[in-house]
């Protein structure tokens, strides 16, 4: 029975020392990956890069943000003058040409100012003439087809707002 105990206490030694060889590579991994981490920071640690890092990093997202919100801001001031709504209609103006070569287009701002640009063409001439509106109200008398133009462009106020 004493035999038994030495080759089991042999055994477990013997265990006992695999098991720590292999403890002692896997440490000296984690040391050699620690090590690369940890080069060329000299004095400093890692949490105060870390947190210099992180005020950089915020730094910069409140210089973007408030970048981006001036220039949207900007831009949604701007976007009030620019043509948002527009109306064409494509027509013949006289029985003897074809292919709604005449055209009557309506465009307006979001203030409702803008204007409407007729083109009448013949066999023999074009002309190109232009309406304007101010606030939703056209200047002149309109023919009916700058008409329907400047109610599709006006519809194109009530069906955004819905």
């Amino acid at each position: 029975m004493g035999e038994y105990i030495l080759y089991v206490s042999f055994v477990l030694a013997v265990l006992a020392v695999i098991l720590l060889l292999v403890q002692n590579f896997r440490l000296n991994s984690m040391i050699k990956k620690y090590n690369k981490f940890m080069y060329g920071l000299g004095d400093n640690d890692v949490e105060k890069l870390m947190d210099s890092y992180l005020d950089e990093l915020e730094k910069l997202k409140m210089h973007i943000y408030s970048d981006t919100q001036k220039r949207l801001e900007e831009l949604e001031k701007k976007m009030q003058h620019c043509i948002q709504h527009v109306g064409i209609v494509n027509y013949n103006a006289f029985d003897n040409v074809g292919n709604d070569m005449s055209f009557s287009i309506a465009a307006m701002d979001e203030k409702k100012n803008g204007f409407i640009l007729t083109g009448i063409y013949s066999r023999d001439h074009s002309y190109v003439y232009s309406k304007e509106i101010r606030k939703g109200k056209p200047l002149k008398e309109l023919s009916i087809e700058e008409l329907e133009a400047f109610n599709k462009a006006q519809n194109k106020f009530v069906s955004l707002r819905q």
